[in-house]
């Protein structure tokens, strides 16, 4: 009995230990690229199927739909403006594991549900009504009821039940003496799927993955680095996790200050990191097929999309 009890409690300190990483050799991607003429500045990107969505606040019309994997322009939709099917917000994604397209934007406190044809038009199935208005960042849905998303200012993640309007839980990172949230030394960003969500630190080589069910710690992973506190006002301060995707087996994670990615199970074994030609600054992950959509810059400034396959 004393060895099955001992036996039992090494299982489960070894399931919640730490996982350093040990990083796989690098594999460097090159780029396809397509010059991106038909959007000014793109917010976020997400993929829904064979479509790319982008998001851009600074053009007139703010929702534009792509083919993939040729990354052809089939569609835009959105104007900027106060009237019927126009909206007056920025809009933001909400990432989902089904078919469906949300967007939040065409009101503070709805999220718009849309499906996508072959030719990239956007059909309105339902609103979702909000209760509240919050400064949601990094939103997914499941299933039409489970709402995640992220408060940077208050660093807290928040688990949301749709269907009956009510909090169910939230994860609260611990936040500094200082209200400059961008400098808040464990400011960072946050994925999920529906098993999972990661919390990939800003100015700390560490994630942290917790289980979707329960929102307890499932692992910890703490990079070999050397920690540098941010100081307020200073943009010096060395960044790590800038986004992460959350794929149904790995996640993604764009890794700012030597401009790699990294890719995770979900148990926290280290299994890619990629460099390339052209670091992707937003980025949607098709994993079946194994490729990365992105857009960025390059060296010339030129707006870039980017399809690479690994």
């Amino acid at each position: 009995r004393k060895i099955l009890i001992f036996c039992s409690l090494l299982l489960f300190i070894n399931s919640c230990r730490n996982n350093d990483i040990s990083s796989p050799a690098k594999k460097e991607l090159k780029s396809e690229k397509r010059l991106l003429e038909e959007i000014i500045s793109p917010d976020f990107l997400t993929r829904i199927d064979n479509k790319l969505i982008i998001a851009s606040s600074q053009s007139d019309y703010m929702l534009y739909v792509y083919s993939l994997p040729d990354l052809n322009y089939l569609y835009r939709t959105g104007k900027k403006g106060r009237g019927p099917g126009e909206i007056p917000l920025f809009p933001m994604f909400c990432e989902s594991l089904n078919q469906t397209l949300y967007v939040w934007g065409y009101g503070p406190k709805t999220i718009s549900k849309f499906d996508i044809n072959q030719n990239g038009e956007l059909k309105l199935n339902d609103t979702i009504k909000l209760p509240m208005y919050e400064a949601f960042n990094y939103m997914h849905i499941f299933n039409d009821s489970l709402f995640i998303y992220y408060l940077p200012d208050n660093l807290k993640i928040v688990k949301f039940d749709l269907k009956n309007k009510k909090y169910l839980d939230n994860i609260q990172i611990e936040k500094d003496d200082h209200n400059e949230s961008y400098f808040y030394s464990n400011r960072g960003t946050i994925a999920a799927n529906d098993s999972f969500v990661v919390f990939g630190y800003l100015f700390k080589k560490q994630i942290n993955i917790y289980r979707l069910n329960d929102f307890k710690l499932h692992k910890k992973i703490i990079g070999n680095y050397k920690h540098k506190d941010p100081i307020v006002g200073d943009f010096n301060t060395p960044a790590y996790y800038s986004q992460i995707v959350a794929g149904e087996n790995f996640f993604y994670a764009l890794c700012k200050n030597n401009k790699s990615m990294e890719v995770y199970d979900y148990n926290g074994s280290f299994v890619n990191e990629f460099t390339f030609d052209i670091t992707p600054s937003l980025f949607a992950v098709d994993e079946y097929n194994k490729t990365i959509y992105g857009f960025a810059n390059d060296n010339k400034y030129e707006p870039y999309l980017l399809r690479f396959r690994f």
